[in-house]
C-alpha cells in the first residue's frame, strides 16, 4: 500500500444491516475504501482472496465459519492482510483469543474511528512477504 493509496478494506459479518452500515461509515472516511464484504468465516476467506485487501474488519461470532477460525485460516494463507476483531461480544474468552492470534479487538459503535485506526495498525504490524 502506498502512501497516498486508500486503505483496502473489507468488512465480515453475519448480520446484513450492521455490514451495509459499517461499509457505508468506513467509504465516507477519507482514506479508505471498502473492496468487499462477507457473511461468516468461509466467504470471507473467498473474497480475501478475490480482493486482496489491505486489512479485514472480521466480527467473531457468526454461523458456519466463524471469526476466531476466519482469522487463523487467513493469517496461515494470507499473512500480509492485516486483521482486526470487531464486536459486540468483548469477554475475557474472546480478548484472550483474539490476543494470542495477535489481532486487535475493537467494540462495535456507531463511530468508526477507533476501527480506522486499528485497521491501519494492523497494516503496519502486518507480515510483509
Amino acid at each position: 500500500m502506498s502512501a497516498d493509496a486508500p486503505l483496502r478494506v473489507v468488512v465480515v459479518d453475519d448480520d446484513d444491516d450492521f455490514r451495509l452500515m459499517l461499509r457505508v461509515q468506513l467509504n465516507l472516511e477519507s482514506g479508505v475504501e471498502v473492496v468487499g464484504t462477507a457473511v461468516d468465516g468461509y466467504e470471507a476467506i473467498e473474497v480475501v482472496g478475490d480482493e486482496a485487501p489491505d486489512a479485514v474488519a472480521m466480527d467473531l461470532l457468526m454461523p458456519n465459519l466463524d471469526g476466531f477460525a476466519a482469522i487463523d485460516r487467513i493469517r496461515r494463507e494470507q499473512p500480509e492482510v492485516g486483521l482486526v476483531a470487531y464486536t459486540a461480544v468483548a469477554g475475557r474468552y474472546a480478548r484472550e483469543r483474539v490476543a494470542a492470534q495477535g489481532v486487535e479487538l475493537v467494540l462495535k459503535s456507531g463511530d468508526p474511528t477507533e476501527l480506522v485506526a486499528a485497521l491501519r495498525r494492523s497494516v503496519n504490524n502486518r507480515v510483509r512477504p
